[in-house]
């Protein structure tokens, strides 16, 4: 594995990972977004591989959005229920929370770029109420029409990843120049969710000046579940990258216990409902550098 740190493309810094078994060969570039998207997107990842071991990856439940433009051979997923989504070269998909596992399928070679962003940020780029993208894999054609096309086309003419990214950055900024923002309490809502998960939810709600009913029904609107299933997944999501940058034997009592979860037989069970297996299966299937989940 080769691992750099601190390049630069365009003052932003950019991580590259690169992996290669003999077997399984990959390549992941993340880059940071524009200053002018700093709000409302995490980054990108400019990927390719090629994978002579497997075809086929479990992509586990999380707090945030997809966003994924295929830029290789044809791909497949299998969102949360159980709807299959196909995709040729400059097709791209969305997808919102996930409570059940997602399948993703190659024909042995990918490449793409992955936007990450909040999925109250995807609620703004779709137009489109995030409940009814709850364990769904749609088209972005079908939500943007040709401007989802107009881009998957100009991705797959870019001559390298600094075009790549200039023409994710510009794209994303007019759409997002013609959509409105949160309102302030949402957003301050979600901020509160995100960063205080021992608070009690009615306690955010008070602070706001909103009923708790209310509080559900604004959160569900900017990110398609409820704060308690938020707070659930976040949890998860915090464990799972935990889990993915501990070396050696894992101690999951305490990984339980600094995750957030009451004892490590509770978060058993909430890793099996979200990801249908136990840590230790999760850990024996992840794949180095970057790789993801190996699906049995």
């Amino acid at each position: 594995m080769k691992l750099q740190r601190c390049a630069m493309i365009d003052n932003r810094v950019i991580q590259v990972q690169e992996h290669n078994d003999g077997v399984n060969v990959w390549r992941t570039a993340r880059v940071l977004p524009s200053r002018e998207l700093n709000d409302e997107i995490y980054g990108y990842s400019d990927y390719w591989e090629r994978t002579g071991g497997f075809t086929t990856r479990r992509e586990l439940p999380h707090a945030e959005g997809v966003l994924i433009v295929n830029l290789g051979a044809p791909i497949a997923i299998t969102g949360g229920n159980g709807g299959v989504l196909r995709l040729q070269t400059g097709e791209a998909f969305a997808a919102g929370a996930h409570l059940r596992p997602a399948l993703s399928h190659s024909e042995g070679t990918q490449a793409g770029m992955h936007v990450f962003l909040p999925l109250a940020t995807l609620r703004r780029l779709l137009g489109t109420p995030m409940d009814r993208l709850v364990d769904r894999v749609v088209p972005l054609n079908a939500l943007l029409g040709a401007e989802a096309r107009d881009l998957g086309a100009k991705l797959c003419e870019a001559k390298d990843r600094d075009d790549r990214v200039a023409l994710l950055d510009a794209a994303l900024a007019r759409r997002l120049a013609t959509t409105a923002p949160l309102a302030p309490q949402q957003r301050h809502a979600l901020h509160l969710l995100r960063t205080r998960p021992g608070r009690d939810i009615s306690e955010i709600a008070r602070d706001i000046g909103w009923s708790g009913k209310h509080l559900a029904s604004r959160v569900k609107d900017a990110i398609g579940i409820g704060p308690r299933c938020f707070r659930r997944l976040l949890r998860f999501q915090t464990l799972t990258t935990m889990i993915g940058r501990h070396a050696g034997a894992p101690d999951w009592a305490g990984l339980a216990l600094d995750a957030g979860y009451c004892d490590q037989p509770h978060m058993v069970r909430e890793f099996r409902e979200f990801s249908g297996m136990t840590p230790g299966v999760y850990r024996a299937r992840s794949l180095p550098d970057g790789g993801g989940l190996v699906e049995a």
